[in-house]
């Protein structure tokens, strides 16, 4: 049995009953796994998620912020390093309180050079699942997300009541 098919307990892995903690250990997997593999990109897992965000749509940093579910200093803090290194810019939009962030050209070419690293990350993490789990693990991250969202806005409906 190889390490990738060894209970959570034998992989060095905590297995609580804590869908919190389990969850962000597998976010933490799951980085690890896209960082190695975008390292010769100079590229982290956050940022090129960013980047892709940004390829398709010029974006504020408080649409970033509610598409990832980050807060402002996360945000703040890989825009900034992104824009750092010339990736991306800001732009002033219509309403000139509000800016938008795009990539540049250099931007532009440092995403097509990852996403073959980012491509292999995704197709070794499928390889590794059973057919049907790849598209079941998205429909129950999709349940999570909802379920959670759900019971936040809904707590935070009774607070402003009271």
């Amino acid at each position: 049995m190889d390490r990738h098919n060894l209970p959570l307990q034998q992989a060095g892995l905590t297995d609580l009953p804590c869908a919190c903690a389990t969850a962000r250990q597998v976010a933490r997997v799951l980085t690890q796994l896209y960082d190695s593999r975008l390292r010769g990109s100079d590229l982290e897992a956050p940022q090129f998620a960013l980047m892709m965000t940004l390829e398709q749509e010029p974006c504020s940093q408080v649409d970033l912020g509610r598409r990832y579910a980050l807060d402002k200093t996360t945000v703040s803090r890989n825009l900034k390093l992104l824009e750092r290194k010339g990736w991306i810019e800001s732009a002033v939009t219509s309403d000139k309180r509000k800016r938008e962030f795009i990539l540049t050209t250099a931007g532009r070419q440092r995403l097509a050079a990852a996403k073959p690293q980012w491509k292999k990350a995704q197709n070794q993490l499928r390889a590794g699942m059973a057919a049907g789990q790849w598209d079941s693990m998205f429909r129950v991250f999709k349940t999570v997300i909802q379920a959670a969202q759900t019971l936040q806005n809904e707590a935070g409906q009774k607070e402003r009541k009271i």
